[in-house]
């Protein structure tokens, strides 16, 4: 049996299909699908305080649940972004003074934890005033500290930013 040229393009465009059919799988669901599970698709699950306590107990549990707010983790980023330099420094720079706080607050977690960009970051909170009082020796302190970094970029950076910082005191005085 001698196959046409006609069903020969015809076998290899149905393999083709094929493939990119297993392909789309593999890519969205199977291999190389991302499997970490995004923070604002998971919802806490309601509370039916009401419904498990006693008739008596239930108006001061709802008052005391109600005087605590929760504490929420610090971070520089809102729900679904994720952490890069534009989002720090919209945090950092935003007028919202609760999420300039918390960028502030994960900044200095990091910073405790080792992470030398984070002082980068926190020099800058200090040089621009972003959050904090503009304060330029202590920029400048959080400019050394990550300018120690074994990370040749956050170095360079901080030595950048510690020399435009003497360059801004040496003009004002």
């Amino acid at each position: 049996m001698k196959i046409d040229r006609f069903w020969v393009i015809q076998i290899v465009i149905i393999i083709s299909l094929f493939a990119l059919l297993i392909g789309s799988y593999l890519f969205s669901f199977g291999w190389f699908a991302d499997k970490s599970p995004r923070l604002a698709s998971i919802a806490p699950a309601p509370v039916e305080a009401a419904a498990t306590a006693p008739p008596a107990a239930a108006p001061v549990a709802l008052a005391v649940a109600s005087s605590k707010p929760p504490k929420l983790t610090a971070t520089c980023t809102l729900t679904e972004e994720a952490l890069s330099s534009d989002t720090i420094r919209a945090s950092l720079s935003s007028s919202d003074a609760v999420r300039q706080s918390s960028c502030l607050e994960f900044l200095q977690a990091e910073s405790l934890a080792g992470d030398k960009g984070a002082e980068l970051w926190l020099g800058q909170a200090h040089h621009h005033g972003w959050g904090v009082t503009k304060n330029l020796e202590e920029a400048a302190s959080h400019y050394r500290q990550a300018a120690n970094s074994d990370d040749l970029s956050v170095q360079d950076s901080a030595q950048q930013w510690l020399q435009q910082l003497e360059q801004e005191q040496a003009a004002s005085n």
